[in-house]
């Protein structure tokens, strides 16, 4: 009877480690990729007069009004491309103008493409935007006003800068 239970014994010391396993697995996960931004078109007020204080103002149908000359064949809205994003992905966009040498520049702007409309979005503006169910890329409308801030040389060009930035929700 010792002899059996002792042999009982052993068994089940061997079938309990042999019965229990644990194995270490992996969860994966992929990053979306950051989107690309592209100028489509370059935004360009066309001539103003170059005294200090003088406003041109493009509208988001690219007419200017203002301080400078309505008739000028560079006059072309600014046209951002935002491709790259998957669908259904929730983006922050925002336009921000700044100075330039001698002109400061203050971004409106409109964004295409996106689930809901987006028009006439004032400069520095963060404004939530989601992709469509398609992943189409997105498109911004730049306009807004060039100020002169010191007197400039009639006939030379002049430029401000302005920053698109998109970023994950």
């Amino acid at each position: 009877m010792k002899k059996r239970i002792m042999t009982i014994a052993l068994l089940s010391t061997i079938s309990a480690s042999t019965l229990a396993a644990s194995e270490t697995f992996q969860a994966n996960v992929d990053a979306m990729s950051d989107a690309t931004i592209a100028e489509t078109a370059t935004l360009h007020f066309g001539a103003m007069q170059p005294t200090v204080g003088s406003v041109c103002t493009m509208d988001n149908a690219g007419a200017v009004t203002g301080d400078c000359d309505v008739s000028n064949a560079n006059i072309a809205i600014g046209l951002i491309t935002v491709s790259g994003l998957a669908s259904n992905v929730p983006v922050n966009v925002t336009v921000t103008g700044a100075s330039g040498t001698n002109v400061t520049f203050e971004a409106n702007y409109d964004i295409n493409a996106a689930v809901a409309t987006h028009d006439n979005i004032a400069d520095g503006t963060l404004t939530a935007v989601t992709t469509d169910a398609s992943g189409t890329d997105l498109t911004i409308d730049v306009y807004g006003d060039m100020t002169v801030d010191s007197a400039l040389t009639p006939g030379d060009s002049y430029t401000a800068n302005y920053v698109v930035d998109v970023t994950f929700q």
